[in-house]
Parts: C-alpha cells; structure tokens; sequence
C-alpha cells in the first residue's frame, strides 16, 4: 500500500478528522499495515488493547457484551481503549481478507503528542 493510499485512509477516519492533510502525512511513519487473512482474529474482548486498528480495506466482524457490528475502511477499534490504557470492549475477526493499518501503544502516544502541538 502507498503513502497516498495510506493518508487516503487516514484522511477518513473520523477520529483523525481534526487533522490536517499536512499533519496527517507526518503521522504515516507511525501507522505500520498488516494484511490478515478471513478468520483472523485481531482483538479478544477483555484482554489489554495493544494496538489501535483502522480498517484500510476488507470488513471486520466486531461481537462482545455490548452486542455485534462491522468495521469497514475508515472505521478503527481500540481507540478509547489506548487512550485510557484499557480493556477491548469486543472481540474482532476478519471477515475477509484485509488491510488493517496497526498502531502500538508507542506509535499512539506519539500521534498524541504530535496532536498537542498541532
């Protein structure tokens, strides 16, 4: 996936929204991508949330107490989660074959960061 591909993405994923397109690609180091398979699993509802997700292509079943959905590109998991440090409120597989850009607790805390001095 290009750099343009992945500024695409992150251009429409609401949480990002506050962001310039400038500011956005100074984030792209930060962003790694992971290709998974249908069937993977990528979060266990309850266990420590390790890496925010944001849906580049493909779907992601979402199902946990507070019920089922969908995650399609643009749409991320685990951001309230990394922000508190927290638990994964559900459990998330790949439905399809996707593109899921991965973020870990350091990456996160320097998009934080960066957001500050924004």
């Amino acid at each position: 996936m290009s750099n343009a591909d992945r500024l695409r993405i992150l251009l429409a994923t609401k949480e990002l929204a506050g962001f310039t397109a400038t500011k956005l690609q100074d984030l792209l180091p930060f962003v790694d991508e992971l290709c998974v398979p249908a069937g993977a699993e990528l979060a266990r509802e309850g266990q420590l949330c390790h890496q925010l997700l944001i849906v580049a292509e493909g779907l992601l079943a979402t199902r946990g107490k507070r019920g089922s959905g969908r995650l399609g590109p643009g749409d991320t998991f685990g951001w309230t989660a990394m922000q508190d440090r927290g638990q994964n409120d559900a459990t998330v597989e790949a439905l399809s074959p996707a593109y899921v850009l991965v973020m870990s607790h350091q990456q996160f805390r320097a998009v934080e960061g960066l957001a500050r001095c924004a």
